[in-house]
Order: structure tokens, then sequence, then C-alpha cells
């Protein structure tokens, strides 16, 4: 039915102009669209940047252009849209990095960095490893800091960057004590001591509320190195491929964020279509987010920089148990964690988001924040009747429980999983805190796909070193959700195995559709941006290698030969 709808509109355009001239004509090539109805084509034609043929060699020939390509049997897919990303953050911290194998090298470094740094008014550190320090309820102590700096502010990041380990001088700086409320007990919280004392273990929230004001970019030497950060970590993207973005919040840096991108479209140096939020990290920010979202459109909106969602974290994660599950920690009989907030404050929330036309995208790990998320969405559709506007988009998705899977397809809520993290991970602490069957549950991305509910992906790195370009990756995220193994190159074994469970292999038809046509979806560009079809806006990316033929292994090494935005060549070159 589609070829004779294309061939209608060739015929149309042809007796309206005599000849159907095209801007450029690509012939030779395998085209996967991401369009269901037609999911591969061998020639396409582009004018004033839309796709105005998608079809066989044979159709194409009514077509003309001066700018005609043959492509030798290259692969093209649509270009990729990144569903949870964090470009506008890169290179926001500004720490010292220290490192040590036992907790007193550790603590040796950082007195010989504090020694290094006799001026520096707080001596902000990464990374401690999670799993020497937390135990169960136990984490890092104030005291063990203050016996090696017991007259500087510390703030010491852990290596998830979702819980700190401060010293008594900082607690003091901030103004936190015994009577300090915990924004969110459980979860955005000061872990405290038998008398109610900060013990020195903050997390999530409790923590990242102090950042834009205690750790402010004032120098404009680091202004501009923030600036320039981000314009290469889009550069990045873009070469890979992205043509659009969602920038899942920045830590309460979004005008620091948002006004360096907007300074890079004014400059004509932003290279794809960047979706931004205002994140949730509080209970009291939630108050706030309908007018800052507003407020961010107004200030730096514009055709590529655009604000239409909220970012919620429900709950935190795993690792310093912050994550909210439906059973408790194994260890811990008595607890199971909590959300940011309650069903009926998430349903008043969307009814407010509802009003005002915007959309949720929500951090979900653990199955008691999946179920709150449904649990509120339901509530709100009641509510709303059939006009229900926010697309809700649940994040990350660590552990779905069974009776949940079926809702999320029911409610029409999306799913974004980040595909490189479903590797396999040796010695992680979380498979200590979750038990092996639950542990051997996560990430059921295939089923989630399965049940024919809306999936699209996302990088989410932001900090990365030199392993950033790596990280930001689809192609990564490809491979790894393709045979939920790290690249070889990672492995810590001969053969490190399977992440379980194995049936939860996404194909590499579902991935590239969740990096497109369902990433469009969630940024409701799927009416022009997502699949290759005729009046669609012509983003596609020319791969040097069939993401479908070459060994699996392989994947992640994949290159864009060219990326093109709307008609127009932006990354690397096609052939003359």
């Amino acid at each position: 039915m589609l070829m004779i709808v294309l061939a209608t509109y060739s015929q149309a355009s042809a007796d309206s102009s005599m000849d159907v001239n095209a801007d450029l004509i690509i012939t030779g090539v395998n085209i996967f669209t991401s369009n269901k109805q037609q999911p591969w084509a061998q020639a396409l034609a582009i004018k004033d940047g839309k796709f105005v043929y998608i079809g066989d060699g044979n159709g194409i020939s009514a077509y003309t252009s001066t700018n005609s390509i043959d492509l030798d049997g290259k692969l093209i897919i649509p270009g990729i849209v990144d569903g949870h990303s964090h470009p506008g953050y890169v290179n926001v911290e500004n720490f010292g990095e220290v490192e040590g194998d036992t907790p007193e090298d550790l603590l040796a470094a950082v007195k010989a960095y504090a020694d290094e740094h006799p001026d520096d008014e707080w001596l902000r550190l990464c990374c401690w490893p999670t799993d020497m320090f937390v135990h169960g309820n136990d984490g890092p102590r104030k005291e063990v800091l203050d016996a090696v700096v017991p007259d500087r502010l510390v703030w010491f990041e852990s290596a998830t960057a979702h819980d700190f380990w401060l010293n008594s001088k900082a607690f003091e700086k901030l103004g936190v004590d015994k009577n300090t409320p915990d924004p969110r007990p459980g979860l955005a919280m000061y872990a405290r001591d038998h008398s109610g004392e900060p013990s020195g273990w903050v997390k999530e929230g409790a923590g990242v509320q102090h950042f834009a004001r205690q750790f402010a970019l004032n120098d404009d030497a680091r202004k501009q190195e923030h600036k320039e950060s981000v314009a290469e970590t889009l550069q990045v993207l873009s070469r890979h491929g992205v043509t659009a973005l969602f920038d899942a919040g920045n830590k309460g840096y979004g005008d620091l964020a948002y006004g360096v991108v907007s300074q890079l479209e004014k400059e004509g140096k932003l290279p794809l279509r960047y979706y931004g939020t205002y994140q949730i990290f509080t209970p009291a920010r939630a108050k706030t987010a309908i007018s800052e979202v507003k407020r961010y459109r107004r200030e730096y909106g514009s055709d590529l920089l655009q604000f239409n969602s909220v970012k919620l974290f429900m709950d935190g994660i795993s690792a310093n148990q912050s994550a909210g599950f439906l059973e408790p920690y194994s260890g811990n009989a008595s607890y199971i964690g909590t959300t940011m907030l309650s069903v009926e404050e998430l349903r008043d929330l969307l009814l407010d988001l509802h009003e005002e036309k915007l959309d949720l995208l929500v951090h979900t790990i653990g199955d008691l924040a999946v179920r709150t998320v449904l649990d509120a969405v339901e509530a709100a559709q009641a509510i709303a009747k059939d006009d229900f506007y926010p697309r809700v988009t649940m994040a990350h998705l660590v552990l779905i429980d069974p009776v949940d899977l079926p809702r999320i397809k029911e409610l029409g809520v999306i799913s974004n999983f980040t595909p490189w993290w479903m590797g396999v991970e040796r010695d992680d602490v979380v498979k200590v805190f979750l038990g092996e069957e639950r542990y051997s549950s996560m990430y059921q991305a295939r089923s989630v796909f399965d049940s024919g509910a809306i999936v699209s992906f996302s990088s989410d790195e932001w900090w990365g070193g030199d392993m950033l370009a790596t990280y930001i990756s689809p192609w990564l995220g490809m491979q790894v959700g393709h045979t939920r193994q790290n690249p070889r190159e990672w492995w810590e074994t001969a053969d490190d195995g399977i992440r379980s469970p194995s049936d939860e292999r996404l194909s590499l038809e579902q991935l590239v559709e969740g990096y497109t046509r369902n990433g469009a979806f969630q940024l409701r560009r799927e009416n022009d941006l997502g699949s290759i079809e005729v009046g669609k806006l012509a983003d596609l990316v020319v791969l040097d290698n069939n993401l479908f033929e070459v060994d699996q292994y392989y994947i992640w090494k994949v290159k864009p030969i060219a990326v093109v935005m709307e008609g127009k060549v932006i990354q690397g070159s096609l052939p003359n």
C-alpha cells in the first residue's frame, strides 16, 4: 500500500512540474527506515530539507538532480535520538582526583591533595569507591575525614556521583546539623549517628541542592572551559549520528548549561536539536518545576533549544540504598527504600503538567519507584480522562515487578533504557544489596519492547574523562544492548559471560528503532523525525559498516561517514 502511495506522490509531482528535481538523490544503498510499513528501501530523494521519495531503484528514475550519489551498498539509518543525556553538565565539576586501593591509601591521598592545595576554600574531591565504605546502612563517617583534614572544607564525591562524604567543617559551612531536616528521608538525606547528628554520608538531592551555590562557576576561565567542553561534547554526539537529544538536567546548574547551549546556537555551533528540562531532586523543587521550565523557555528557548518537559528523580540508586524496592534490601529486612513523591503527590504534579501541556521524564531504578509512577499515571488519567496530555517516560527501569510490566503499555508510558549499562559487571556491590534473584532480573528491555510499549534509548553520561566519547556513543549502546556483554576489550576474565537474563538481549532492529522512531516519539517529534519517510525532515546517518552484517563484537566500532540533518551534511562527507 505504501509503495502505491509513493508512486502516486511521484506521479503527482511529475505531472505538476514535468520533471521532478531533487536537491539530493542517493541510490545503491541499504536503507533501514525505522518505518514499519516500509522497513527497507534502496533509494531516496531529498528536496527542501525533506524526504520526497523512499523506495527502490526503479521509482527513483522519475527524479533528477545535479547531486546524485551511488553509495555502493552502504547502510543508511535515520538520525539518532538520545533520549536521556547530560551534555550541558560536562566539565561543570572541578574535582581533585585522588586514588587508593585501600581506605588508608585513599585517605593518605586526600591528605596529600590538601597539602598541595593550601589556598583552596573547598577541597572538592573524587572518587571514593562505594563498596569500600558502604556496608548496609553504614557509610563513610566525617570523623575519618576530620582525622586527616580537620581544618579545611572537604566535599568528597563517590564513584557513583549519587552520594557524598563531608567532614565536620563542611557541615558547619553548610549550616547542617541535627536540627536540619532531610529533604526526603530515606532518599535525599543526611545519614545520622545515634544522636541525630549528620554522620558524614550525604545521599542524592540532600547533597546536590548545595552544588550551584557552593560550587558556582564564577571564574571566567572556568566558564570558558565549560563552554568549550559542552561544544566539543555536542560535536562528538553529532559525529556519532545524534541529531536530537533530551538533556535530563544539570543538578541545579540549569541557567549555566542552557545559557551556554543558547550561546552556541547563536554562534552557529549547535549541531543538533536540544531539549532541556528542570530537575526535581528534592520535593521542594516540584513546586517550582513548571514555572522554571517556562522561564527557561522564555529566556533560552529557540528553534533548536526547546523546553517541554520536567525531570523527576523518583528514587536514587541501589549502590547507596536510596533506590526504592518492593522487597527489602538483602541483609536489611526492615528497609525497602522510598520515593521522592507519593502516588498522590505525583498525581497532582501530573495534573498540573496536563494543564500546562508539559511532559515528564522520571528516574526510576527500583520496582517500587516504577509502581509508584504507574499508579500515579493511572490516577491522573482517571481524572483527566481521554485528553490526558503528558507523555511520561520512565528512565532506567533497573527492576520491574512482573505485575507492572504490562501496565507500561496499557498506560501509554514510555520506557527509556541506557543499553551500555547492560554488560556484565564483576564484583558489583548491587548484587550484594539485591540478592542473586533480583540481580539476575535487571534491565528487562526486551520484555518491555515485546509487550508493545514504546522503548527509547540513551547514553546518560556526563563525566567519562577520556572515555566520554565512547560512553555517549549509540553504537556502544547498540552492541551492549544486543549482546548484554561489554566489549571484549573490557573483559576482566577470558569470558565475562552474558548478563542474566540472557533472553533480554535486544535485536538490532529494536535498538535502531528505539534510538530513532521511538526517541522521536518521546520528544513529540514523531510527525517529522525518527524515520525515513516521505514528508519527514531529512535526517540520516551513512555508516562505514552494516550494523546488521558486522560481527556483533564490532558494532561499537562502527562509525558514520556522513551525518545529514534536514538535507545538509553536517558531519563527514558524501562521495562525489
